[in-house]
C-alpha cells in the first residue's frame, strides 16, 4: 500500500473501525443494545476491497482479523478467517458489486455479515441458534449505506488511487 496514493487513508479508516468495534456502550444503556452493534471493519474492508481491489488482500484482511482477535478477545484466527473470505467474495465479484446499487449492496453486506455470526457462533461460542444472530447482521446491513457515502467521500476528496 503506497501511502502517497492514499494508502494512509485506508489505513486510518481500518483502525477506526477497529476501535469502534470494542468502544462500549454507555452506562445509562441497556445491555440488549450490544446485540445492535454493526460490524465495522466488515463494512469499511468490503467497501476498500470493492473500490479498490488491487489495494487490499487476503494476506492483510487476516492480519487485520487477528488483530481483532486480540481486540475482541475471541479466539486466535476466527476473525481472521471471516474477513479473508469476505475479502475473497469482494475480491471475486468486484466488478458485479460495483454495478449493484446501495441497497443491493447492502444486501450482499447483510450476508456477508450474518455468515461472520454464524461462524463466531458454531466455531467458538457453542451457543444455541437464536434471533440474535441476526440483529448484528440486520444493522450492519442498515448502516451500509452511510458508511459506504462517507467512505467514497473520503476517497474521491482525498483521491485514494
Amino acid at each position: 500500500m503506497n501511502p502517497m496514493e492514499g494508502g494512509w487513508v485506508i489505513l486510518i479508516t481500518l483502525v477506526f473501525a477497529m476501535v469502534l468495534s470494542v468502544v462500549h456502550l454507555p452506562m445509562w444503556m441497556p445491555d440488549w443494545l450490544g446485540w445492535l452493534r454493526p460490524e465495522w471493519i466488515v463494512l469499511v474492508l468490503f467497501f476498500w476491497v470493492v473500490e479498490h481491489p488491487d489495494r487490499l488482500g487476503l494476506v492483510l484482511a487476516w492480519v487485520l482479523g487477528l488483530f481483532l482477535d486480540v481486540l475482541l478477545s475471541e479466539p486466535l484466527g476466527i476473525n481472521g478467517l471471516c474477513l479473508a473470505v469476505i475479502t475473497f467474495v469482494a475480491w471475486t465479484f468486484y466488478e458485479r458489486l460495483r454495478m449493484y446499487s446501495v441497497i443491493q449492496q447492502a444486501g450482499v453486506v447483510f450476508f456477508l455479515a450474518l455468515g461472520l455470526e454464524f461462524t463466531k457462533v458454531v466455531l467458538v461460542q457453542d451457543a444455541a441458534l437464536t434471533y440474535k444472530l441476526i440483529l448484528p447482521a440486520t444493522t450492519t446491513s442498515l448502516v451500509w449505506p452511510f458508511v459506504a457515502m462517507v467512505l467514497r467521500w473520503v476517497s474521491r476528496n482525498i483521491s485514494v488511487r
